[in-house]
């Protein structure tokens, strides 16, 4: 495994890390994805905009987004 790969891997983990950690209601900004993880700005906030996407988080502006609960039931 290249080095290049290797500190890509490492740093999706610490960001799956960080995320695993998040509470209902805890906020995280991309600035802040981007500094605990290593990876780039537009990595994280691709992620986070993913995650925002299958409705484990809400978009509050363009750098900060909060965890939701997941919706375990149908309506």
């Amino acid at each position: 495994m290249s080095f290049l790969s290797r500190k890509a891997d490492e740093g999706f983990d610490r960001l799956q890390t960080l995320l695993l950690n998040m509470r209902v209601g805890d906020a995280l900004n991309v600035d802040e994805a981007v500094l605990a993880s290593g990876l780039s700005e537009d990595v994280c906030r691709t992620a986070l905009e993913a995650l925002t996407r299958v409705g484990l988080m809400n978009r509050e502006n363009d750098r900060r987004f909060v965890r939701r609960p997941l919706d375990l039931l149908p309506n």
